[in-house]
């Protein structure tokens, strides 16, 4: 076999140079290779054989992963042999999420031919420089490397730092393309916007077309605060831009036979923080034909009552069942609301948050309830006697009225196992439910023995508060906990969970949440002493 230097392996991670001398190289997990990468789960035992013929190299997959070719070409066991050029990267291991795990290398093949005597004489040098390795031959040396001690091999035997800027500058490119990428329409993001406080960041027509149906971040379904334009990220997406102008995202035109802007006749769309207004300033002759099967009628070019929205909701438009509207089948809808009122020409409509249904907004009247008294969103579930969507649980009420469901009950008591079993005990032992337990709750709250200040410090909560679900079990949440600080120690089971010393943090510990037995070891009941 011939010394002389057939091909390099520039390692990308570390930047180091395998020399390769055997026209068959082998890669994989197992120490039978010539190249043994033991540190990485995601290499196979054996998971590639790259081989040298007549100055052609080429790479043969024996993976069950597959091997990544110039980040384009996967190949696989059951593909035949491709060839490789000098300068093919090549992705033994490629996963987006976890980057520290990847295994790439660079094939470098010598440009110059050298002559016999010169190659002699270098590798006569690399002997006499190399005293770890003068057991072994060529072969030996060039098997069984783990690549875990790569870096820990003197860098004049084997290996070199190469610094290529073209390389370093295709990597930046690239991870700054993820970054930049918007999870929801999977594109360089346009016009991004900052959510608070999770801080992701989103397109602004993405987020809005979410933000329609959910108040909560698409990627950690954290509840939004506000929504704030970051001057970083745009920053750099204009400089990354500018950098790869061909990756800019193409605004796509509007159709304007299907969407006819037109500011005296067609809608208008006023939002705000809590919902969708539709403010309808004429009816059309139209409109009143046409009746509210026919919403998939793309023909009717003159039907200006079809509101194009940006949000993904479906078969919406900006009349609701109390609209004056002829050809409207209401024997199609189930509980009806009161018949007496009926919406003006000019009638403001806005979306319940549960059912993305329209209902006018009467919240300046007495006695209509709209919204929650808390976080201030739609619902239509007093307004309407029932929610549109078929398994609301009544997404607004009063909140000694609310029958919460037993999934959102599970541990009750601030999030901890062991302080919701003492409580779930004694309604055991009582025979009383969570229904039960809830009006007792009130009752207390009524009565100023439980209280709660998350809203306003100087305004008491009663038990005939108009709250939405999500706040009315926040509060529930609270007034349990309230309830089992109460607890008097005879009520408390199993016994040995009575003489328990307090948690030095309290309810705002955090270790109660994650090991069951500092919960179990400390009491939890009271307030922080320890900051």
């Amino acid at each position: 076999m011939d010394e002389s230097v057939l091909y390099r392996l520039k390692n990308l991670n570390d930047h180091n140079i395998i020399l390769v001398y055997k026209n068959q190289f082998k890669i994989g997990r197992a120490t039978t290779n010539d190249l043994a990468i033991a540190n990485n789960q995601f290499i196979s035992s054996s998971h590639c054989i790259i081989e040298f013929d007549n100055g052609h190299v080429y790479i043969r997959d024996t993976s069950s992963n597959g091997t990544l070719i110039n980040r384009s070409k996967k190949i696989n066991k059951n593909h035949s042999p491709i060839e490789l050029h000098s300068g093919d990267i090549v992705h033994l291991v490629f996963r987006k999420d976890e980057p520290q795990s990847n295994v790439i290398f660079q094939l470098d093949l010598p440009l110059v031919t050298k002559s016999t005597n010169q190659t002699e004489q270098n590798l006569k040098r690399k002997r006499s420089d190399t005293t770890s390795i003068t057991s072994t031959s060529r072969n030996e040396t060039k098997e069984n490397v783990d690549s875990s001690n790569l870096i820990n091999i003197s860098t004049d035997i084997e290996m070199k730092r190469i610094k290529t800027n073209d390389e370093l500058i295709i990597k930046a490119g690239n991870d700054m393309e993820d970054i930049l990428t918007c999870v929801c329409c999977q594109d360089i993001m346009s016009n991004p916007i900052c959510l608070e406080p999770c801080l992701h960041a989103f397109c602004y027509d993405c987020y809005t077309s979410w933000e329609a149906i959910q108040r909560t971040c698409p990627k950690c379904r954290v509840k939004v605060i506000d929504k704030k334009k970051n001057v970083v990220i745009n920053g750099i997406l204009e400089a990354f831009l500018k950098a790869y102008p061909h990756k800019r995202p193409v605004l796509k035109a509007i159709d304007n036979t299907k969407c006819k802007m037109n500011t005296a006749t067609n809608a208008k769309i006023e939002g705000d923080r809590n919902a969708i207004y539709f403010n309808n300033n004429q009816y059309n002759d139209e409109m009143d034909n046409d009746p509210i099967d026919n919403d998939d009628d793309e023909d009717d070019d003159d039907d200006n009552t079809v509101l194009v929205m940006a949000a993904p909701v479906s078969n919406v438009r900006f009349i609701c069942r109390q609209c004056p509207t002829r050809g409207f089948n209401r024997t199609k809808n189930i509980n009806l609301v009161s018949t007496e009122f009926q919406c003006r020409p000019n009638q403001n409509h806005i979306l319940c948050q549960c059912c993305v249904q329209p209902m006018p907004d009467r919240q300046d009247e007495p006695n209509i309830h709209q919204s929650c008294e808390i976080c201030h969103q739609y619902f239509c579930n007093m307004y309407s006697q029932q929610c549109q969507r078929q398994d609301c649980l009544g997404c607004l009420n009063q909140l000694q009225n609310f029958n919460f469901a037993p999934r959102h009950l599970t541990n009750l008591v601030n999030d901890n196992p062991i302080e919701s079993q003492i409580v779930q005990s004694y309604l055991i032992n009582h025979h009383a439910t969570m229904r039960e337990l809830l009006v007792e709750c009130c009752r207390r709250l009524d009565r100023r023995e439980f209280t709660y200040i998350g809203i306003d410090r100087n305004l008491a909560v009663s038990s005939t508060k108009i709250v939405c679900y999500k706040c009315g079990l926040k509060i529930f949440k609270e007034l349990v906990y309230q309830f089992r600080v109460s607890m008097k120690q005879n009520d408390i089971l199993p016994i040995a969970l009575r003489n328990r010393e307090n948690c030095y943090y309290g309810k705002q510990c955090r270790t109660q949440y994650t090991k069951p037995a500092h919960a179990q070891k400390y009491n939890h009941a009271c307030e922080q002493i320890k900051f």
